[in-house]
């Protein structure tokens, strides 16, 4: 089963590979707010998520900071691969 730090480094990896941030900077309770992605940043980031977990996220998941931090993005990844797993 896929835990939380193995989502979370494949969302680091693609933040430190696509913003100019220190990678202390990046942790689990770092917002998506400050780390300032843009919409090609969400798109590569559904891209590799896809990807890696074969989960889509829903884009408008996003909207009104339902998902403030990498945690919380990380709990809906794992939320979405355990609803994608057959009974």
């Amino acid at each position: 089963m896929t835990q939380v730090n193995e989502v979370f480094d494949v969302v680091r990896n693609l933040i430190l590979d696509v913003k100019d941030v220190d990678e202390s900077d990046v942790t689990l309770a770092t917002t998506l707010e400050a780390l300032e992605l843009d919409s090609l940043d969400f798109v590569e980031m559904q891209v590799v998520i896809k990807k890696k977990f074969a989960v889509s996220l829903n884009p408008n998941a996003f909207e009104g900071g339902r998902i403030p931090t990498l945690q919380a993005l990380c709990d809906y990844v794992l939320q979405l691969k355990s609803e994608a797993v057959p009974a």
